[in-house]
């Protein structure tokens, strides 16, 4: 029996148990699906506060870092627990002040602006049908019946949403308090994790080498530095993108006299930090609020997507790739993909983080089919065979 599991058969062996072991577990997990969802979603629930504090540590360890480096580098190498201490609370303050300085600039008037169009969607939707009934002559009866169908369910379905807001309102007021107390341990999570961050980080690289074969710990602690400098670079890039999208919107909004000039740039640089699908998705519906809002002036809204046309051309060509560099540079089918799949099992969180997930995963299996296709080409030279490189 020794002899038998020997070499290539002992390995045979191994790789049938490990294929039969996910076969079954697969079965299981398919026969009692709602259970593992519903256990599934419990353990994200519980273990979502710690996710948040590493995931906001990592974006406060952006502006730590260069203050740690940068700013205090003398001062560092005598006193590193002050430099710290410092570079922290100088980080928070800059972030969080960042964050408030939003809220209490934009947030009033996006709130405001909110109620104005919920309170405003019925005579909106009033005038817009008496501008369709008054093209009823101009149409064929078959174009007017099919454009007057859509237009009755959107409208509907527009109206629906409005009241579903409205409604709930008073419930999103006592989930306040669900929300502080989220925010306040993701706070004191990612405090800690940025003040104890080099013993974590070598607690993770020695938990590495105690789990990763000898021979890949080298490549697996390269894809890590990788994957850091990918995401790093991306959510620098994204959130200065979203600012300068957003920022340019509200200007030539103003300029242009739009209508809800901070309700629309908020939504358009929220919908700019998902890559393709995100700056359709916010552009489109905001062109139709101001399409209804203005019907006077039913060319507005579309100048206003000329104008996000342009504010996206600028960015794309020459503000996010200085800032992103060719750190995440995939082929824009990959793009697609990875924000479908991601948005379709992580959701929101999901599309945020799809596209330099995506880099890093092409990194790995595009140099694991160079290092194959190099190993079967020597293997090929070794035997004399004329197969090389793939090729016949």
């Amino acid at each position: 029996m020794k002899r038998l599991l020997n070499g290539e058969k002992r390995r045979i062996a191994i790789v049938a148990a490990i294929i039969l072991f996910a076969a079954i577990a697969f079965y299981e997990i398919l026969e009692h699906f709602p259970a593992v969802r519903g256990a599934v979603s419990t353990f994200l629930r519980v273990v979502a506060p710690i996710v948040y504090g590493l995931c906001f540590a990592f974006v406060v360890n952006l502006p730590m870092s260069f203050i740690e480096t940068k700013l205090l580098k003398k001062l560092r190498a005598k006193r590193p627990g002050l430099t710290r201490a410092i570079a922290i609370i100088v980080s928070y303050v800059i972030v969080l002040g960042l964050v408030c300085l939003v809220i209490s600039l934009i947030i009033p008037k996006v709130v405001e602006s909110v109620y104005a169009l919920v309170d405003n969607l019925g005579d909106y939707i009033a005038a817009v049908s008496a501008n369709v009934d008054k093209m009823k002559d101009q149409l064929i009866p078959e174009v007017y019946n099919v454009l007057d169908k859509g237009f009755a369910d959107l409208m509907q379905k527009a109206n629906a949403f409005a009241v579903s807001f409205l409604q709930r309102i008073p419930k999103l007021t006592v989930s306040v308090i669900g929300v502080v107390y989220s925010i306040v341990v993701t706070l004191v999570i990612s405090i800690h994790a940025l003040i104890k961050k080099e013993k974590l980080l070598e607690f993770a690289k020695r938990t590495a080498m105690a789990s990763v074969p000898e021979k890949s710990i080298g490549s697996f602690l390269g894809y890590c530095g990788f994957a850091n400098r990918t995401f790093r670079k991306y959510i620098t890039g994204q959130l200065t993108s979203c600012l300068i999208i957003g920022v340019l919107c509200y200007v030539g909004m103003r300029i242009f006299g739009m209508p809800y000039p901070e309700l629309i740039s908020v939504f358009i640089a929220v919908g700019a930090l998902v890559p393709i699908v995100g700056p359709w998705a916010s552009t489109i519906p905001s062109a139709l609020i101001i399409f209804m809002s203005r019907q006077d002036s039913p060319l507005l809204a579309l100048w206003f997507l000329v104008m996000i046309v342009g504010i996206q051309l600028l960015d794309d060509n020459l503000v996010y790739p200085r800032i992103v560099g060719d750190a995440v540079g995939i082929p824009g089918i990959l793009v697609i993909a990875s924000v479908i799949i991601a948005g379709g099992l992580f959701g929101i969180g999901g599309l945020l983080i799809a596209v330099p997930t995506a880099a890093v995963i092409r990194r790995i299996f595009t140099d694991w089919v160079s290092r194959r296709n190099a190993e079967r080409a020597e293997k090929a030279e070794a035997e004399g065979s004329p197969v090389m490189n793939g090729e016949t």
